[in-house]
């Protein structure tokens, strides 16, 4: 068996999101989370989430909300030649099946000024011109109820 394309460095967490920092093309973000041990003790992560992720679901993102994240580890050396480590995350939730067993649907929520937005993307309604072709081909058709 060849494992050279094998990847085993997937992350399944959960915590309390405890800051959230915009950052070039991705947002960071911290979680609190419990340890094993039985001194219920606390741990500290940091993630890092691509804007096009994050504006899907970006309802989950304020401080004290608790997630389900996925995701893989990385690292980078910064200026002081010191490794810093955290993980890129792949999928979000609120749900631990959505990220266990996957999405059974799309995410579905509501922007502030009450649009309905499906998979990040915003469901607006574009209003018909009064010399559209189609505009026009439904007022014929709508006649006929008048």
């Amino acid at each position: 068996m060849n494992f050279e394309n094998t990847n085993y460095n997937e992350v399944l967490i959960s915590g309390t999101i405890n800051n959230i920092k915009k950052l070039n093309k991705y947002i960071a973000f911290g979680l609190t989370c419990k340890t094993f041990s039985n001194t219920n003790s606390k741990c500290f992560i940091s993630f890092h989430i691509y804007e096009d992720l994050y504006n899907i679901y970006k309802d989950l993102f304020y401080k004290g909300n608790k997630i389900f994240v996925k995701g893989y580890l990385n690292s980078y050396t910064d200026k002081d030649n010191k490794i810093v480590s955290f993980i890129k995350v792949t999928d979000v939730s609120d749900n631990p099946n959505d990220i266990i067993d996957g999405r059974k649907g799309p995410y579905i929520r509501y922007d502030e000024d009450g649009v309905m937005v499906w998979d990040g993307k915003r469901c607006e309604a574009a209003p018909f011109e009064d010399d559209d072709p189609e505009y026009l081909e439904l007022l014929e058709m709508l006649k006929e109820f008048e």
